[in-house]
């Protein structure tokens, strides 16, 4: 942004539902983080609040087609739709194939949905560090439902937990036995669980997961369904569609909803803190040269000489922090 009045023009063109302006505004938060404040003071105003729904799986399971499905059904059912997808960034030139649209054509026109795909920009997690801000403009923008689809996601890699209020767990067929479903740590954190491409089987992976929910005690009331799912042909996705809004009245009804919406500003205060710590450290005491240069040193006297390096590098380290009166 040029100037502060480009963003008050921007805001002031957001809140006339000017769609032009929600995809600078949201450049703009990713770009410059440290915007975020300055924008979202204009909606302090607004109390509307979204429906944020979590879909995640590993790679290849086919979480943007079934993102497309659901979306296209919500809006069928007069909801509007705003979504965020993340795709990882490449660790050698930094760019990321962002290829959502090509699974959302038949949606992504739609004058009630909002599109956007993220590079994941390194950010660990299976989401990007963006997604939090960028959830709170759609619902300044006036979405009826979010729907955050991560990066093809890992054993360890569970972030959207924390900004979701149902997270939907995509399995596919041949995604391993009983013994890897429960190592895998993202089943974990399922509100439900979808088998995708029922096409190709699915049931035996549907008895392990009823098996091992049989097996656990859930204080929250909510045990999660299973259900299976042809997302290319559309077929299974209204009653995974009922499942959520059936999750959904289960926390306002149990008051757990609460509960989720501090979870999510939790996590972020964190967020914040870290991001915080990470740059005054890179900006007083160690920056990427410094690194190579001990990485270099490391390699040529010898491997071990990094950990005392580093130890002494930090040993007299200090954080003075001013607490404002």
């Amino acid at each position: 942004m040029k100037s502060y009045q480009d963003l008050d023009t921007l805001i002031k063109q957001f809140k006339e539902k000017d769609k032009v302006a929600l995809a600078k505004l949201i450049t703009l938060i990713e770009n410059v983080p440290e915007k975020a404040h300055e924008i979202f003071k204009h909606f302090e105003d607004i109390s509307h609040d979204s429906y944020i729904i979590g879909i995640t799986g590993s790679p290849g399971v086919g979480k943007s087609t079934l993102t497309g499905q659901v979306s296209k059904i919500l809006l069928e059912q007069g909801k509007s739709v705003g979504i965020i997808c993340v795709d990882p960034t490449s660790p050698f030139s930094g760019g990321a194939f962002l290829g959502d649209r090509v699974r959302m054509t038949d949606i992504s026109l739609h004058p009630n949905v909002f599109l956007r795909s993220l590079a994941s920009r390194g950010y660990k997690g299976g989401i990007s560090r963006a997604v939090f801000d960028i959830s709170l403009l759609y619902e300044a923008y006036g979405m009826d439902v979010i729907i955050i689809e991560t990066v093809g996601v890992g054993q360890a890699e569970f972030d959207i937990y924390n900004l979701a209020y149902t997270v939907v767990v995509v399995l596919v067929p041949g995604y391993g036995d009983a013994i890897q479903m429960q190592k895998a740590g993202i089943i974990e954190i399922g509100d439900m669980y979808n088998i995708n491409k029922k096409d190709l089987g699915g049931e035996d992976i549907a008895v392990q997961i009823e098996m091992m929910l049989d097996d656990n005690t859930f204080q929250s009331g909510w045990r999660p369904p299973v259900s299976m799912t042809d997302a290319i042909a559309g077929e299974g996705v209204e009653e995974l569609i009922q499942n959520i809004w059936d999750h959904k009245e289960h926390l306002e009804l149990s008051e757990a909803i609460n509960v989720k919406k501090k979870n999510r500003f939790t996590y972020k205060i964190k967020e914040l803190i870290y991001s915080k710590i990470q740059k005054l450290i890179t900006e007083n005491f160690i920056d990427e040269s410094e690194i190579q240069e001990i990485v270099n040193h490391a390699v040529d006297d010898g491997k071990f000489k990094i950990y005392r390096t580093i130890h002494n590098k930090f040993e007299d380290v200090n954080f003075e922090v001013k607490k404002k009166e």
